[in-house]
């Protein structure tokens, strides 16, 4: 096995950190409903505020470190945890796009009309694979060196939360070719933070090795 048993123990102090407990879903939740705002009003500083509050990361992290580890049962947990809060964030943005329709603050017609933050969204741009893989590049290194850094949590839940949100919004919106889109992005960019986080976390534990044994 190529991981080392000090990355099965960063693995297994991930493991402890996460879990479909009710602050997670609720923060979560909160940050789905912040990023349906920010979307719905073209706002930058609400989505940017739904970003801090969502924490949206560590769940991948686990998947990447079981991964690395070869422990698949915990990634596997990582993988469902981070599923629930995903869909704890969808749904949120799409509570909030109900309510906001129902009571006139914006009509139905307008969901989709002239928003760029929501419609960067639902289509897979290169800028937001590439900062889904330099989120998971920093994730792997984080886990590796047992640091906990909220900016790159931030970074992850950019690439994450809106994608989620978009995709209900527009179900809502009844374009259900973008929302698809908006959902597409999503599974991009969480595969991307994956993926990435997983080969970096893997490489740099084999270079820490090399460096002791050398």
């Amino acid at each position: 096995m190529c991981a080392g048993v000090s990355l099965s123990e960063k693995c297994e102090n991930l493991y402890e950190q996460v879990g479909l407990d009710t602050s997670y879903l609720v923060l979560m939740t909160m940050s789905g409903v912040l990023a349906g705002v920010a979307l719905l009003t073209n706002s930058i500083p609400i989505l940017i505020g739904a970003m801090v509050i969502a924490p949206a990361l560590t769940p991948l992290e686990l998947v990447s470190a079981g991964l690395a580890a070869n422990r698949l049962k915990r990634a596997g947990f990582g993988a469902l945890v981070a599923f629930g809060g995903l869909l704890a964030a969808t749904a949120g943005a799409m509570v909030t796009t109900v309510i906001l329709n129902m009571t006139g603050v914006l009509p139905p017609a307008e969901n989709l009309i002239e928003k760029p933050l929501l419609e960067e969204r639902v289509t897979a741009g290169w800028y937001s694979v590439l900062a889904a893989a330099a989120a998971g590049i920093a994730a792997g290194i984080a886990t590796d060196e047992e640091r906990t850094d909220t900016l790159v949590g931030v970074v992850a839940a950019l690439a994450l939360v809106p994608a989620a949100a978009a995709g209900g919004i527009t179900l809502l919106s009844r374009a259900p070719a973008k929302a698809s889109g908006g959902l597409l992005l999503l599974v991009v960019n969480a595969g991307m933070v994956v993926i990435t986080g997983t080969l970096t976390l893997w490489l740099h534990t084999r270079g820490d090795s090399k460096a002791h044994t050398g």
